[in-house]
């Protein structure tokens, strides 16, 4: 039986007969990387959601959202749905993640993993904390045009613009920039522990990109931790979730 077919037995509140969670399944995010095991990925509907809905699915609101608007809310809502299959998949009994002072997911003890969410999925992983340094994942709808000058100020060089410009291939050139602001995602997730502090888009450069297989190297410009040193190269995966959907994932 794969991820897949699991994902009804796993979710029954994700059977169709719930408006707010349309549907469930797991999926590969990490390659062939042993370290990075499927997401739960929830399916939702933001206009389908209210309050009593975190009752109803045993999440506890948290203080900090009780003024949050609806939309804010259901993305939460099915972030954390989704990380607690992820932490059963362990074989344990999950808690659902708090936040932490950077809004960062507060897993249990023993635990250790990522969530994520667009404007209608929700994914989340865990894993062992002993088995990992740190683990990140991001999942990004192509940036708008609206916003495409504004992310590029905001996340990249201009070397970094002119690698990706370089690019051939059957992705256009706002999912390329959409999958490398994604990998940046991704490796504050899976590097903010470690790090001990905040840092920005400008902290890794993207140096190597190779859509056909799916990965890109991010190269550290700045020191995040005596194990994260400026210098060195971290791939990072991605995969499309639709044409216009990309995930990423960074383990260490």
């Amino acid at each position: 039986m794969t991820a897949q077919d699991r994902s009804s037995r796993l979710s029954p509140e994700c059977d169709g007969h719930d408006a707010l969670l349309r549907s469930a399944r797991w999926l590969e995010v990490g390659d062939d990387d042993p370290r990075v095991p499927p997401a739960f990925v929830i399916e939702f509907s933001s206009a389908a959601f209210a309050l009593p809905a975190f009752e109803q699915h045993g999440v506890p609101l948290p203080a900090a959202l009780q003024r949050a608007v609806p939309k804010r809310q259901a993305e939460f809502l099915a972030g954390r749905i989704a990380a607690r299959h992820a932490i059963e998949r362990l074989g344990v009994v999950a808690s659902i993640p708090g936040i932490g002072s950077s809004r960062e997911p507060r897993w249990q003890p023993g635990v250790t993993g990522s969530i994520t969410h667009t404007r209608d999925l929700a994914g989340a992983i865990a894993v062992e904390a002993s088995a990992v340094r740190g683990i990140g994942i991001d999942f990004e709808e192509v940036i708008e045009a609206a916003a495409r000058d504004a992310v590029r100020e905001l996340a990249f060089t201009p070397g970094e613009l002119a690698l990706l410009e370089k690019q051939h291939g059957h992705l256009s050139d706002d999912m390329l920039l959409t999958i490398a602001f994604s990998a940046k995602e991704s490796l504050f997730k899976g590097a903010h522990a470690a790090a001990g502090r905040y840092f920005d888009f400008s902290a890794a450069r993207v140096s190597a990109l190779d859509a056909d297989a799916g990965r890109l190297t991010l190269t550290l410009a700045e020191t995040l931790c005596p194990d994260l040193p400026e210098g060195s190269c971290h791939p990072v995966s991605f995969r499309m979730l639709r044409p216009d959907t990309v995930a990423t994932s960074f383990v260490w």
